[in-house]
């Protein structure tokens, strides 16, 4: 499943949203909602925390980290 999200601060009543041209023809949902950045920063950290946890700490072998590919997260 495709997901767009968004973090904006509007300046006015209106919002204009750029969709995938994949989107076209199709029905979508709209969900607006107001940002939660405690939550946004609890979720982060309990989700850093779970990886940690898993991956006892060390990276597997022959990793490389990729910054593009964390960005898009």
């Amino acid at each position: 499943m495709k997901v767009i999200r968004k973090i904006i601060t509007p300046m006015s009543d209106n919002l204009i949203i750029k969709l995938p041209q994949d989107f076209r023809n199709k029905k979508i949902e709209v969900i607006i909602l107001p940002y939660n950045e405690e939550q946004d920063r609890i979720e982060k950290k309990e989700r850093l925390i779970r990886i940690f946890n898993e991956s006892k700490g060390v990276l597997p072998e022959g990793y490389k980290f990729n910054r593009e590919e964390a960005h898009e997260r």
